[in-house]
């Protein structure tokens, strides 16, 4: 399995699940996907989420084949995946090289403050605006 991630877990985040899930993730590729990505803050810092749509998000590819049910249950927990209404779920998204892989998605209404991250990549979010990502600690 492949996993692509763009935000609060790819490597070097702060997120403790994001050092847990590294520990057993094979190196990343850097890799795209079509959607469009948005920046949704929550008192613990911010955190993106992407919709299907037109434009371009950045992220990593990893191959997961040491990912276990405990940690794939931990990262839907993580991600709130929810089967109906809006929120994340799992789903299976097609990646700049044509693989296929597992990524987190937003589906249906984003919440109120959502911005708009017009270059789809978190990291330059976080860079561009000195805001901290969900899950790091104030300096």
């Amino acid at each position: 399995m492949l996993l692509f991630l763009y935000g609060t877990l790819m490597a070097g985040q702060p997120h403790p699940l994001a050092r847990r899930l590294h520990a057993v993730l094979g190196p990343g590729e850097p890799g795209v996907i079509a959607g469009r990505m948005f920046a949704l803050r929550d008192p613990l810092g911010w955190y993106p989420a992407v919709v299907s749509g037109e434009g371009v998000v950045c992220g990593m590819v990893h191959r997961a084949d040491g990912l276990d049910d405990a940690l794939l249950a931990a990262l839907d927990a993580y991600e709130e995946v929810v089967a109906t209404g809006p929120g994340y779920r799992r789903v299976e998204v097609i990646v700049s090289d044509g693989a296929l892989a597992q990524a987190y998605l937003w589906h249906g209404a984003l919440p109120d403050g959502a911005r708009p991250v017009a270059e789809g990549d978190f990291a330059a979010f976080l860079s561009r605006t000195g805001q901290r990502p969900y899950g790091a600690q104030p300096s």
